[in-house]
């Protein structure tokens, strides 16, 4: 009777914390789906599937490439040459070429590269349009990485150093070898760290930060924790000889990542020493828990990873966090040795709400400040700061509204953390720096003037008109006027740079949504522009015909990505700064050099629109040629 109680009490039991890590899925889903897709990436926690999978296929794999690196000693040169052109590279992959330099066949593994690239120039070429593969940086990295181009490289170089094939090979496989071994112990290892510290948040709080999933860092524990869970794995390597040790240990360690998570500061055997004496009594359960995810592993297992991929690993380890969290409580009750060392509490539970009013103090006498002190701005105005990032109004005033935007923001991070719904970082130990960060001249959070957003577009266009240029000159050695117009700017770089400080200035926050919605506006324009240009004139000023995922060779992913990099730098670089520079100019000196450079501006722009610039370099008639770059209209 009694054990049939018990095991009614572990079946609830395991019900309840399944039951809670669904709400915890539910409420964080997207949040855990990322982490999911992480943990498959970094080859850390549930992947048992994936792992299974590849060794079931790789131990033929590594059998046969032993007897081909016998037979290709024996082989002779002639015979390895006629190998290789009897087939082009389309039985090769870029496994095949790093194999073939580790084994001190360099100068088959170059051929090989050659021939895979060869393959798949030729197929970019007769594929569709859109993918080309033939043109642009970012095809030529895509091939070479695909190609094993970059191993045919390097290996190349090597060789002029040491004047040795064999030479080379050692040097690719200790390479390898150190870099799976540093990133095993300084990537995953720590990984594993934060996966559990970011899931353990997401049972309590309605908010997680990125700076909550970097916590490790910010408090400079990252070596100690890679150490910490180095010094677990040798042990559980060490135990794995002995069939008992393997499983037992597997357990005996299971909360160490934990431990590390809550407490970086931690040493490694008393954090393993911990997780034994935590875990003493509990290994069976754990076990037992495991097998009843059983379930889980097999719907892994026939969908080829994709349910788990999707929900069952961010689940599983959903599930075992509510396991630890009672194995933990019950550590601490018990007055377990060593249960000093978790000194996290607000990881598990939410604290006092008169205790983080107290810890956060000082938040409350800046909003109340900021609440005294507040610029009032008329409805208009407030909409034209809030929606587009204009400033109607005195400059005098406008500097007092940027910083009190910048020093709202701060406090708003401040405030979830205040009220509740984030993890007060100011309550953990190892933080000892607790002040609000106070905006700074250049912050990118401020309102820009219409005056300013003029000389804004022109100073963007010069810039790109720059960057073509010296484009240009870099590929053929011409110094070339580009663009439709003759003076030395390109307006689709300023007209694409005062779009997004319009457009996105409502996420500027965000600095992602920011480089998203970047690269749409300015695909757009870009588009639209090349467009207008071929319909008018018949002619093209730029062609991504050949390159990666392009649109009727109007706009690319290379020049998308370019957009959103330099909008981005735009936005929270260059945009602030010069806006502050331009603040030290008096009000209507800045409104004569507006009037000025306008008329100059559009003096060009009346000409060119009868008389556009088509000199030699500037104009791409054909309508498959390429040129590099996006030139303005």
């Amino acid at each position: 009777m009694q054990r049939t109680a018990e095991k009614d009490v572990y079946f609830r039991q395991r019900k309840e914390y399944k039951a809670a890590a669904h709400k915890v899925m539910k409420k964080h889903y997207f949040l855990l789906f990322f982490l999911g897709l992480a943990m498959m990436l970094f080859g850390t926690e549930y992947t048992f599937t994936n792992i299974g999978l590849g060794r079931i296929e790789s131990l033929p794999q590594l059998l046969s490439d032993e007897k081909q690196a016998e037979k290709a000693e024996e082989e002779k040169p002639e015979a390895e040459n006629n190998d290789d052109d009897e087939d082009p590279g389309n039985m090769f992959s870029v496994g095949d070429v790093y194999n073939d330099i580790v084994r001190g066949l360099l100068s088959r593994g170059i051929r090989r590269a050659a021939q895979i690239k060869a393959r798949i120039m030729n197929e970019g070429a007769g594929s569709s349009k859109a993918l080309g593969r033939t043109a642009g940086v970012l095809a030529t990295l895509v091939n070479n990485a695909s190609s094993g181009t970059f191993f045919a490289m390097m290996g190349n170089l090597l060789l002029r150093i040491t004047q040795s094939e064999k030479a080379v090979g050692i040097v690719f496989a200790v390479t390898g070898m150190l870099w799976t071994i540093l990133t095993f112990v300084f990537i995953r290892n720590v990984f594993s760290v934060i996966i559990r510290r970011v899931f353990l948040l997401a049972r309590i709080y309605e908010k997680i930060t990125f700076g909550d999933a970097l916590h490790i860092l910010f408090v400079r524990r990252w070596f100690k924790s890679c150490m910490t869970l180095l010094l677990a794995d040798v042990f559980h390597l060490l135990w794995s000889f002995t069939i008992a040790g393997l499983f037992i240990k597997h357990y005996s360690y299971m909360a160490v990542p934990y431990i590390a998570a809550e407490n970086p500061d931690v040493g490694a055997r008393e954090a393993i020493t911990l997780s034994r004496k935590m875990m003493d009594g509990h290994k069976m359960e754990a076990f037992k828990y495991d097998l009843s995810m059983i379930g889980w592993f097999l719907l892994g297992l026939c969908t080829l990873s994709i349910g788990d991929i999707f929900y069952g690993w961010s689940f599983r380890l959903c599930a075992v966090n509510e396991l630890y969290v009672r194995i933990r409580e019950e550590a601490i009750e018990e007055g377990l040795e060593g249960t000093e060392l978790l000194n996290d509490p607000y990881l598990f539970k939410k604290a006092d709400k008169i205790l983080l009013y107290e810890i956060y103090f000082d938040v409350v006498d800046e909003i109340t400040l900021l609440h005294e002190n507040k610029v009032v701005l008329s409805r208009a105005r407030r909409r034209a700061s809030e929606w587009f990032g204009v400033w109607l109004g005195s400059l005098k005033d406008k500097k007092k509204h940027d910083e009190q935007e910048g020093l709202k923001y701060a406090i708003s991070q401040y405030r979830l953390s205040m009220d509740g719904q984030a993890y007060p970082r100011w309550l953990n130990p190892l933080v000892t720096t607790k002040q609000i960060k106070r905006i700074r001249a250049f912050s990118p959070l401020r309102c820009y003037s219409i005056w300013t957003l003029f000389l804004m577009f022109i100073l963007f266009s010069i810039i790109g008109w720059c960057w073509e240029v010296a484009l240009h000159y870099m590929q053929t050695g011409e110094l070339v006027n580009r663009g439709t117009l003759h003076g030395p700017w390109l307006p689709i770089y300023g007209g694409g740079g005062v779009i997004v400080l319009l457009i996105c200035s409502r996420f500027r926050k965000n600095p992602v949504k920011e480089f998203l919605l970047s690269m749409v506006l300015c695909g757009a324009l870009e588009y639209f522009a090349a467009w207008y240009l071929e319909t008018r004139y018949h002619m093209r000023w730029w062609s991504y015909d050949g390159y990666f995922l392009n649109l009727h060779g109007r706009i690319c992913a290379e020049g998308l990505l370019a957009f959103g990099v330099g909008c981005c730098i735009m936005v929270y670089v260059i945009a602030p700064f010069f806006d502050y520079l331009l603040s030290f100019i008096k009000p209507k000196i800045l409104v004569v050099i507006c009037v000025c450079v306008g008329i100059i501006f559009g003096a060009d722009v009346i000409y060119s629109a009868g008389n556009p610039n088509i000199s030699e370099g500037a104009v791409e008639s054909g309508p498959s040629a390429a040129v590099q770059g996006a030139a303005g209209t």
